[in-house]
């Protein structure tokens, strides 16, 4: 049920696109607003997570066995649809050339800022820090958007996919107090520990495997950020990279030319791990 489920996803991100997908969280917004007054930070955080975990969790019991499956599987697709990244990551990394070549750089920087994985403490000083870390960003959008999602939809189902997106989101809403924050990120980091290295180890198979694994190597029992290690592990394993004597009116091209290799190497990491699943349904 769940490798159909994620065919189905990718036929309709295909057909439609990551900005047509209705992903509404006003619910979650108003749902912290009312628990906001619970003094105990754990619980008020448990209840705004495993609420509506256990109503995934119910409606999958109930509709287990109904209709052949049939609404069961529309049920996980609506899960997962739900549970991807939001926005339109294409959209952002357009625009983000666009001002990039228009010698723009605040533009440019304004742009990778909506980018899930941009350093916000950092402020580039010139169009090679910027590039670092727009690429570091592409691996870590194409990982959490995508990729964390599916691994614990597949492991657990698709309550753990939503467990992991209700993770993302209140981490990142403006309303999010200093100690919620502390825990969010320590639940963000545990359930992309294993998924993150997975993918990186991905990047090897389906890139440039010696590199990519003496990138992976030193951080696979470290707690290194799912940031940092794809970054870098991503990076090593492109067939494509800046040369070291690339000059300044070249540099423009070849990033550009690295972006594009990073979002292959993503796509193929996603076309590897399908025929892995569709491998598995076979046994």
């Amino acid at each position: 049920m769940e490798f159909l489920a994620i065919i189905t996803v990718l036929i309709a991100l295909q057909i439609w696109g990551y900005g047509a997908i209705p992903q509404q969280d006003d619910w979650l917004a108003t749902m912290h607003q009312r628990v906001s007054s619970i003094g105990n930070l754990r619980l008020r955080l448990a209840l705004l997570i495993l609420l509506p975990v256990s109503v995934v969790l119910i409606l999958q019991v109930v509709l287990e066995g109904v209709l052949w499956g049939l609404p069961l599987l529309l049920f996980y697709v609506a899960v997962l649809l739900y549970s991807l990244g939001r926005g339109d990551f294409r959209s952002h990394i357009a625009l983000y050339t666009d001002a990039w070549h228009r010698g723009d750089l605040q533009a440019a920087t304004e742009q990778a800022r909506e980018l899930e994985g941009f350093d916000h403490s950092a402020t580039p000083t010139n169009a090679s820090e910027l590039h670092a870390q727009v690429r570091k960003a592409v691996f870590y959008q194409g990982f959490e958007r995508w990729f964390a999602v599916v691994f614990w939809f597949v492991l657990l189902g698709p309550a753990a996919a939503l467990a992991y997106r209700l993770f993302r989101l209140l981490g990142s809403r403006p309303e999010t107090t200093t100690e919620e924050q502390v825990l969010l990120d320590q639940g963000v980091q545990f359930l992309e520990w294993l998924p993150a290295r997975l993918l990186a180890f991905t990047f090897a198979v389906v890139g440039d495997f010696d590199r990519g694994i003496s990138a992976v190597s030193p951080h696979l029992t470290e707690s290194t950020p799912a940031a940092d290690l794809l970054g870098d592990s991503g990076h090593a394993a492109l067939a494509e990279t800046i040369s070291a004597d690339c000059t300044a009116d070249k540099f423009a091209g070849q990033a550009e030319a690295e972006l594009s290799c990073a979002q292959k190497l993503i796509s193929r990491s996603v076309v590897c791990w399908v025929a892995v699943l569709a491998g598995l349904q076979l046994f």
